[in-house]
């Protein structure tokens, strides 16, 4: 089977938001990181806007000025990437859990659904996933 990466990530939201909506949400998680992953670098690509790379330059102020750019970027970045980082490494021995929430697959999904419109991605669960957001304005608060 050949298949574009566009497609790969397209189908990789498409699940992880069905995994989303049945509250099932590390594969939710890790399929929507997956995704994102890749369309961020399709969009990046294509000229188009990278959700982190908008996220960052929104919070840059938040951060220590007493430290260098990349190491403000860093900050952002790791705090952005938590959850996804916890569930696909376990390179700390001292990590051997870590908290998944709601939350963790919600970001990924809402970064990463932008990304794959502003690229032409189609995906069938996005009506059912826009409801969600709707019905759910705490989530998104």
């Amino acid at each position: 089977m050949r298949i574009s990466k566009l497609e790969v990530a397209t189908r990789q939201l498409d699940a992880a938001i069905d995994h989303f909506l049945r509250g099932d949400y590390l594969p939710a998680l890790t399929l929507s990181g997956a995704a994102e992953e890749i369309l961020g670098s399709l969009a990046r690509r294509a000229g188009h806007p990278v959700a982190v790379d908008q996220i960052v330059a929104y919070h840059f102020k938040d951060t220590d000025p007493a430290l260098s750019d990349p190491a403000r970027r860093g900050v952002i970045v790791d705090v952005l990437n938590q959850g996804r980082n916890q569930a696909k490494h376990a390179n700390d021995p001292a990590e051997t859990h870590f908290d998944l929430g709601q939350i963790d697959p919600l970001q990924m999904i809402m970064r990463a659904m932008p990304m794959a419109h502003r690229l032409g991605g189609r995906f069938g669960n996005e009506a059912a996933m826009v409801g969600w957001i709707r019905a759910h304005p705490e989530a998104v608060r």
